[in-house]
């Protein structure tokens, strides 16, 4: 999937690179090779021991130092990831206040570690109090507005952002206030920016969709697969995606035949490992059995059963069990409302049994 360049874009993607390699030297310079090696590895806890020595090296620098500002906001961000808050917290406002000392405090360059925070307060907003993580948003808003206008890439870019916050941090209904204006950018006067065009109907489809508002999902869905299904090199892990949240929506609809339609697309592009034990198209978890629950009974249920050439699932059998008969009972009952990716032979999908899925139920602590 290509994407025009645009200097707009470095800002949200200002935390992965200090302000200029040029000024690095001896151990910052180490341990930034560190932390892009661990932001490859995609491990968490090694990217953030690894910005952890960024921000160690950074530390003797001025507040009014651009690498001393990064190097803040990459560890904020990397202790948020780990769930350290209170600690995210401190070094994103750390960063929040160098960004501004470096660059004033309109340069879109304040944007990130401010969008930084929302997303860190977004996270807290659990109990009710989502008063702070807005506040962050509306700053972010507010500055790209003044700079450019709410018709600019530079605002679309962070409505996009905070709608991906507000959705996937705070499961906050305020989300559409973000998303709407995204897509209304990516769909509209920045379409040629496709891959925006695609996350901002993506987000705003699952955002319908959380809300089981699947007749409003269904073209937002719809529109991000003719994006990434039309792209010069497409991305299948996002299709593949937006096709399993199809499923789910034709399926809530009543539109059997389109959600058949969605679940053999993927088992045409998505090889059938018969070693495997078969995954769903769209998790939801297995229901705990209300006399388990009570009893305090733990255990597990395994299933075997036939995948048809449809995905849906036929010739359930519950082999094995412990703990309660109740636990396969309640696989059952997941197991019917089940769609799985068919298995494609010779171009044509075919029905497969003897598949079998364990199912553990564990109460928590």
């Amino acid at each position: 999937m290509k994407i025009k360049g645009s200097k707009l874009q470095v800002v949200l993607l200002l935390s992965l690179v200090l302000s200029s390699m040029n000024t690095l030297a001896g151990e910052l310079a180490e341990r930034f090779t560190e932390y892009q090696q661990a932001l490859k590895a995609n491990d968490a806890e090694k990217i953030a021991a690894a910005a952890e020595g960024v921000y160690l090296a950074a530390e003797s620098l001025s507040d009014s130092n651009a690498n001393y500002a990064v190097a803040a906001l990459n560890y904020g961000k990397a202790l948020t990831r780990v769930k350290k808050l209170d600690q995210a917290e401190t070094y994103l406002q750390k960063s929040l206040e160098s960004h501004r000392k470096v660059y004033g405090e309109d340069d879109p360059r304040v944007i990130d570690p401010l969008l930084a925070l929302a997303g860190l307060e977004a996270i807290q907003s659990w109990n009710g109090l989502k008063g702070k993580y807005r506040t962050f948003i509306r700053e972010s808003l507010e500055l790209a507005e003044k700079l450019e206008g709410k018709d600019s890439l530079l605002y679309a870019n962070v409505a996009l952002e905070a709608g991906k916050i507000a959705l996937e941090r705070a499961k906050d209904s305020w989300a559409i206030s973000y998303l709407q204006p995204a897509y209304d950018a990516f769909s509209g006067p920045h379409r040629q920016y496709r891959r925006k065009h695609f996350f901002s109907a993506f987000y705003l489809g699952k955002y319908y969709l959380a809300r089981e508002q699947f007749a409003a999902a269904e073209p937002m869905l719809a529109d991000a697969l003719q994006v990434v299904d039309s792209a010069d090199s497409g991305d299948s892990t996002l299709e593949m995606m937006t096709r399993a949240f199809l499923v789910k929506v034709y399926e809530e609809m009543g539109d059997a035949d389109s959600a058949t339609e969605q679940a053999q697309a993927i088992g045409r592009a998505k090889p059938f490992d018969m070693n495997q034990e078969p995954e769903p198209l769209f998790r939801r978890t297995v229901e705990y059995p209300p006399k388990a629950l009570k009893h305090r009974q733990e255990g597990y249920a395994v299933a075997r059963f036939t995948i048809t050439d449809t995905g849906l699932v036929e010739d359930i059998e519950i082999i094995e069990y412990d703990g309660s008969e109740a636990f396969g009972e309640a696989v059952i009952d997941f197991l019917e409302e089940a769609r799985f990716a068919p298995r494609f032979v010779d171009g044509q999908p075919v029905s497969t049994a003897d598949r079998k899925m364990k199912f553990s139920f564990n109460l928590a602590n």
